[in-house]
């Protein structure tokens, strides 16, 4: 008689211990379901590469730096400047073999402000071009075609949606770089995917960025 009382009480405990940790689960599912939606808003910025990038040379890996020239302000209020550096990395290199076509993915993930600190950043490239007095090879008078294939907004885990704006009249100014395509988007893990038709992906000073850019929140 006292064993089948135990055993009662046993199983009425598992059952009151199982029904709390469902309404717990509930309650933490409702609780998510309510909290609002954040947007944060990116900013364009303008950077130069320092240093080069060769898909034949460079490795994953390898830092990636580009000097800002035309700053802006982060949706946090933080001021970027013109002098800031972005930095970053590439994540892979396919390069060019037998006159193929070669493919280099690059993240920017911090922005080192002038005169100040360094920020974590959401970065997506919006546009590539280059600077070079000579046009030649280089010139592409389409001005959609180094436009990345998704430039609709992401939406990271957690509730937040991060939106770039558009780059702008991309008529005007750097020349584009012929057989260069970009992609990206807010929701990739990455900042963009350059495609080189026939030959090594080849950044150096000459080239110019068009960054979007959002201060990750803490």
């Amino acid at each position: 008689m006292l064993e089948l009382r135990s055993t009662r009480i046993l199983w009425l405990s598992i059952l009151a211990a199982t029904l709390f940790a469902g309404e717990r689960a509930t309650c933490m599912a409702q609780a998510d379901a309510s909290r609002p939606t954040r947007v944060i808003q990116m900013v364009n910025v303008t950077a130069n590469i320092v240093k080069t990038i060769d898909a034949k040379k460079n490795k994953a890996g390898d830092p990636v730096l580009a000097k800002v020239t035309d700053g802006g302000n982060l949706s946090d209020g933080t001021k970027v400047p013109s002098g800031s550096i972005l930095m970053g990395h590439i994540n892979s290199v396919t390069p060019s073999e037998k006159k193929g076509d070669s493919t280099l993915v690059l993240t920017f993930d911090k922005v080192a402000i002038k005169g100040g600190n360094e920020v974590p950043v959401k970065a997506v490239v919006v546009r590539v071009s280059s600077l070079a007095s000579t046009f030649g090879q280089e010139k592409n008078d389409d001005p959609d075609a180094n436009r990345p294939a998704h430039a609709s907004s992401g939406s990271p885990a957690g509730g937040i949606v991060i939106d770039h704006p558009p780059s702008g009249d991309l008529t005007a100014g750097p020349h584009l770089i012929d057989g260069l395509t970009l992609s990206g988007s807010p929701s990739d893990a990455t900042s963009a995917t350059l495609t080189q038709a026939k030959k090594n992906v080849q950044l150096n000073n000459y080239t110019q960025l068009i960054v979007s850019i959002a201060a990750m929140p803490h």
